[in-house]
């Protein structure tokens, strides 16, 4: 085989970003990150403090009282490369600076 035909030809395509009908935003207020040799898996939770019902200071106290747990609802969960980790981490904390700047 020559030596041309084994080079690729190279193209810049362009990339075109496409959010779904129905596709729902989560307020997340809880990350998980663990890791593996091979990947990370981000987890993003949405947790709701419960209402505190109750007409009287002692009401409400109790009902305080009575809550042993809140829900962690997992919303997303991605699973990513160490090289796209290490992407994600540059354009989060480029993102955080410029919105400091502002």
């Amino acid at each position: 085989m020559p030596e041309d035909d084994k080079k690729l030809a190279h193209k810049a395509v362009k990339v075109e970003y496409v959010y779904p009908e129905g596709l729902q935003s989560h307020f997340v207020s809880n990350i998980v990150v663990q890791h593996q040799p091979d990947y990370f898996v981000l987890s993003f939770f949405e947790v709701w403090l419960p209402a505190i019902l109750g007409v009287s200071e002692e009401e409400q106290q109790a009902a305080i009282a009575a809550i042993d747990h809140v829900e962690a609802k997992c919303v997303a969960r991605l699973v990513v490369t160490p090289g796209k980790m290490r992407e994600f981490v540059t354009v989060l904390s480029e993102n955080l600076t410029n919105y400091e700047k502002m």
